[in-house]
């Protein structure tokens, strides 16, 4: 129950501070917070789903946090040398395939159906209402705050003006090895969103064990 209280704090101080900050970085670091307090909640609900959720959306959130991460850092930065959301206005103009699998990156962050991030934060908070309703109700404003801070992000980054008025030097789409490395986090991310059981399978036995089987 301690642990748990302190994640429902955790996620939503978390979404506030995310809300607030402008440097891309930050931002795409403090929702990191928010998400891995869902799993922390999920693997501490006593629950068959919730357990199975808090590892599952574990794994999704490294496909998805490390794609953010190397879009921001690895992409935006390396070519503007600025992470200040502001100055990002019109991506999409210069950078269309960068801007799709960002986009695509950005549904999984907030959640949204046909991404592993969704059945894995669905899981927890459903394992969550299994034994503690008001904790998972709490919990579950992180759906709507996550999606808040990540349409923000994206849409003033890829549109939200245009591109000529903030930068003068011609920025370049993603070469071949930014394509490969982000196409594959994506591929991921949707394959096991539409299709999850090779996952879940696994994790069943093992964790059906742990909650019902005495040592």
């Amino acid at each position: 129950m301690p642990i748990a209280l302190l994640s429902v704090i955790t996620i939503i101080y978390a979404s506030f501070s995310t809300l607030r900050t402008i440097d891309v970085k930050e931002l795409i670091a403090y929702s990191s917070v928010s998400h891995a307090a869902i799993y922390l909640l999920g693997v501490f609900s006593n629950s068959v789903t919730g357990i199975e959720g808090g590892i599952t959306l574990g794994l999704a959130h490294g496909f998805v946090s490390s794609g953010l991460f190397i879009c921001a850092g690895g992409v935006l930065y390396d070519r503007s040398s600025t992470r200040l959301i502001t100055y990002y206005r019109g991506m999409a103009q210069v950078m269309p395939l960068f801007s799709i699998l960002f986009f695509i990156l950005s549904l999984g962050n907030a959640g949204t159906p046909l991404t592993l991030n969704f059945i894995g934060e669905f899981m927890c908070l459903y394992g969550t209402f299994e034994n503690m309703p008001l904790l998972g109700a709490l919990a579950s404003s992180s759906i709507v705050f996550s999606a808040a801070y990540t349409i923000y992000m994206f849409n003033r980054i890829s549109f939200g003006g245009s591109y000529s008025k903030f930068f003068s030097l011609a920025i370049s789409d993603v070469n071949k090895r930014e394509f490969i490395i982000l196409f594959t986090l994506v591929v991921f991310t949707v394959l096991f969103g539409i299709y999850p059981s090779p996952i879940l399978d696994g994790l069943h036995y093992s964790v059906s064990s742990l909650i019902y089987v005495s040592p």
